[in-house]
């Protein structure tokens, strides 16, 4: 029983949202673009939520619109879930009949069970005070009527929602009164034979621990006066635990040890944050497995805190064993790389809102994404938080762009700002996914034979978008820009005496540096490149090009638009 869809309206920095979930969705955005908000909204509605005279909201969970808004004169907090089958007959007949004995089993017309559950909070004028509802909808979203209270607590019985927050912390998780760890320590197997007889043996280790320790003895003496001045139990009053001696309390004391890189155990506590954090999540899937939990949905906060990029690979596998669904949040480029691109959501501040952008099933051909989830492993994920894609054609670009934009006083990371080339896969799929994404692309290209080509193909994708903000050929070829403008002495340093002897053009005659380029041995182009990256960010700004001045400005301005 999955959610597959939820709309948060006037919540916190949302204003209107929808989201579709899958079995595994992964929310990616800057900082203050919901993701947490989304989390929180789902665990308000299917942890907190109880008597409706109880609000889980705050005052500051309401949005407010602009600096003189107020909660009580702002638009009502909505948040609407549903939960549907994926196919017909996925739920089982015993689900159904619990469910349909509520009244909020619904039927759509193509077959598919759901439940539709909408949660509200407003500020009511008469009492003053905030109001807390939640009904259920059926069909056209038509409150159901008679749907007793119980329905909720039916609800929530048939599934259980875990919000795991980036702050993993070990110390609380793997304590006796933790959730996930408690059920380890009272799920007690031993018989009351084995019992008694492990407690006699705990009984003989505290004895000889306490008659060793003859510093005990002093204590002792001093307390047994306790029996002059109150009223204690009689016989021998004072005992010292040095080890339990009943099983429940030897069970409650039990924690992890793991060993060090000098092969000493020492407590999960005092282990580094990633490690603990790490723990905390195969400490969860441990607790599933043993609880036998149905219909579980997981909400993890930045799985990748604080573990070395080589291990966040690795956790993926971890997560994905979670026999449940889904929603994670992360800011990792290395966990992206494993993910598949169905399963990417990316939260972005538009001119409306907040608002949710994803790759279509049917955007990419299979060749086309497996092109594209090349470059995202590549990339190592990051292409995907960026702002604006410039899009070049080789490797020459990939140099210069980001030294002349260094030059330029630009930091191309920071505007949001990724470069790709796109030879090996193809322009187009770059923008068919940057434009689903609501990411800002332009296309770079050499004015030369191949224009059209590209032209042509980007010309379709555009969406509404100037074809000049998009797509730009501003010179016959990058290396012909460099060396008409500076740098043809940087060239001759990798120019062999050979291929130079070959040139039939003067210097000055029309045509000398197209035949000059096509003369420079192939290696020579790119490291020439990498020469003249070190010199821009020397020269600066004054030896940039004013063919490339033109795009580092247009992409920085797409960016700070997107």
């Amino acid at each position: 029983m999955n959610i597959t869809s939820v709309r948060i309206q006037n919540f916190r920095g949302i204003k209107d949202l929808v989201l579709e979930l899958g079995s595994t969705t992964v929310l990616i955005g800057e900082n203050n673009t919901g993701k947490t908000s989304i989390l929180d909204a789902l665990k308000f509605c299917l942890l907190d939520l109880g008597p409706r005279r109880r609000t889980v909201f705050d005052t500051l969970d309401f949005h407010l619109s602009n600096p003189k808004s107020e909660p009580s004169s702002t638009k009502p907090i909505t948040i609407g879930i549903t939960f549907s089958e994926r196919e017909r007959g996925e739920w089982d007949n015993g689900l159904t009949n619990r469910l349909g004995r509520t009244g909020i089993l619904q039927l759509r017309g193509d077959g598919i069970k759901y439940v539709d559950l909408c949660v509200t909070c407003r500020y009511d004028n008469l009492i003053r005070d905030f109001v807390q509802d939640w009904r259920f909808l059926g069909e056209g979203k038509k409150v159901l009527n008679g749907v007793p209270e119980s329905a909720l607590l039916q609800l929530r019985e048939e599934l259980q929602y875990y919000y795991l927050t980036a702050l993993r912390d070990a110390g609380r998780h793997f304590d006796a009164n933790g959730p996930f760890w408690r059920p380890f320590l009272k799920d007690s197997q031993i018989s009351e034979k084995e019992r008694t007889e492990i407690e006699a043996k705990l009984h003989e280790v505290n004895n000889l621990i306490v008659s060793s320790h003859t510093s005990f003895e002093k204590v002792q003496n001093q307390l047994r006066e306790l029996q002059n001045l109150v009223l204690v139990a009689g016989g021998e009053a004072v005992s010292i635990d040095a080890v339990p001696s009943r099983m429940f309390d030897t069970l409650s004391r039990a924690q992890v040890q793991i060993g060090a890189i000098t092969g000493a155990k020492i407590p999960l506590i005092r282990h580094g944050e990633g490690t603990q954090s790490i723990a905390v999540l195969m400490l969860f899937t441990a607790f599933l497995e043993s609880q036998s939990v149905r219909n579980v949905i997981l909400a993890l906060e930045e799985p990748e805190a604080h573990l070395h990029p080589s291990a966040i690979h690795v956790l993926w596998n971890v997560i994905q064993r979670f026999a449940s669904q889904r929603l994670i949040t992360t800011h990792s480029g290395e966990l992206l790389a494993e993910v598949n691109v169905h399963e990417i959501r990316r939260l972005a501040q538009t001119s409306e809102g907040i608002k949710v952008f994803q790759i279509s099933e049917t955007l990419l051909s299979d060749e086309e994404a497996r092109k594209f989830g090349y470059h995202i492993q590549m990339t190592r994920g990051e292409l995907l938080f960026a702002r604006c894609w410039l899009l070049v054609e080789g490797e020459t670009e990939m140099w210069i762009y980001p030294a002349a934009a260094k030059a330029l006083g630009y930091n191309l990371h920071k505007e949001g700002i990724r470069i790709i080339p796109y030879q090996q896969a193809d322009a187009g799929t770059f923008a068919k996914v940057a434009s689903e994404l609501g990411i800002s692309w332009c296309c770079v290209g050499d004015d030369d034979d191949n224009r059209s080509k590209v032209e042509n193909k980007l010309r379709d994708l555009l969406n509404g978008a100037m074809e000049t903000d998009r797509i730009l050929f501003p010179y016959r070829n990058i290396d012909i820009n460099l060396l008409q403008n500076g740098f043809n002495d940087v060239y001759e340093r990798h120019m062999s005496l050979q291929n130079l002897k070959r040139i039939e053009k003067k210097s000055g005659e029309p045509g000398y540096w197209l035949e000059y380029y096509e003369n420079l041995p192939r290696r020579a182009k790119t490291r020439a490149a990498a020469d003249i990256a070190v010199e821009l960010e020397d020269q600066g700004s004054g030896s940039v090009t004013p063919e490339i001045r033109f795009v580092i400005q247009k992409v920085v301005s797409l960016a700070k638009e997107g």
